[in-house]
């Protein structure tokens, strides 16, 4: 598998699993991190996602070598090598389509997303990364978007997060001058959340991670739902949306449940509910 899933005590972190080739995407392991993001979007066990990568990187994008011709390790494209339909800029289209998807779940779904950067984030990488709400990182994080470099116009949503993490302006210098970002500078600009050594940063991810775990899940769906809103909607229309999501949230069982933990003292119990 080139995609190892863990979920422990409400914790799902996902691992992409390509150690040798820097985790670069193939056409099997976007197949893969989709699937698993889609089950974690509605499965009530999950309560956060923790992405990482395996070894010293977090992933090179995608796999160059692998796209040329069909994948061996994967019976789909095999199948379909053969067929000239596999190679119509529709059927890429769909394709490439499909994959993204795992960085519309990572911004879109309602439970917090975590990406654990070391090493590497380039291109397909880097906008995973930028899709996740909080990027933790160590010294030894690079973040370039190798899109240019390529002759590729970008893809994964790295348009759309850079610009909305970064502004236009630094978003434009990412993309178009295509140069490489150390952790330190990713800290300054905002890319990166946290900054945390390198022999530590698998303790401190999860940790941070974990701070989502048990809490209120409910308010953390109105949460993105009204961040996402306010990066397209006019003012008014994100007023109009967080007064109906503050109204569904403070009837909640977990807003009851605050009031009363306050009241008494003591930690709070969520339910989600």
């Amino acid at each position: 598998m080139a995609l190892t899933q863990n979920l422990e005590r409400n914790l799902l972190t996902l691992t992409l699993d390509r150690p040798a080739a820097l985790n670069a995407l193939t056409q099997p392991l976007m197949r893969q991190l989709v699937a698993a993001l889609a089950a974690a979007a509605v499965d009530p066990a999950v309560h956060a996602v923790l992405l990482r990568g395996a070894g010293r990187a977090f992933c090179a994008g995608g796999d160059r070598r692998r796209s040329r011709v069909a994948d061996p390790d994967d019976p789909l494209a095999a199948a379909w090598s053969d067929d000239p339909a596999w190679h119509a800029p529709e059927m890429r289209y769909d394709r490439l389509r499909a994959n993204v998807h795992a960085a519309e779940l990572l911004h879109d779904m309602p439970k917090p997303t975590v990406a654990m950067v070391r090493g590497p984030a380039v291109g397909a990488g880097l906008a995973l990364a930028a899709a996740c709400d909080f990027r933790i990182a160590s010294p030894t994080a690079m973040f370039r978007a190798g899109f240019a470099a390529a002759g590729f116009s970008g893809d994964f949503g790295a348009s759309f997060t850079l610009t909305r993490l970064l502004g236009t302006a630094k978003a434009r210098e990412l993309l178009l001058l295509d140069e490489p970002v150390g952790a330190e500078e990713a800290l300054r600009i905002g890319l990166v959340t946290r900054l945390v050594a390198d022999d530590g940063l698998d303790a401190a991810a999860e940790a941070f991670a974990r701070r989502f775990v048990g809490g209120p899940r409910l308010a953390y769906r109105y949460i993105k739902r009204n961040l996402n809103a306010a990066e397209a909607g006019t003012f008014a229309t994100v007023l109009d949306g967080e007064t109906a999501n503050m109204i569904r949230s403070s009837l909640s069982d977990d807003a009851t449940e605050a009031r009363m933990a306050f009241a008494e003292k003591r930690p709070p119990r969520f339910t989600g509910r």
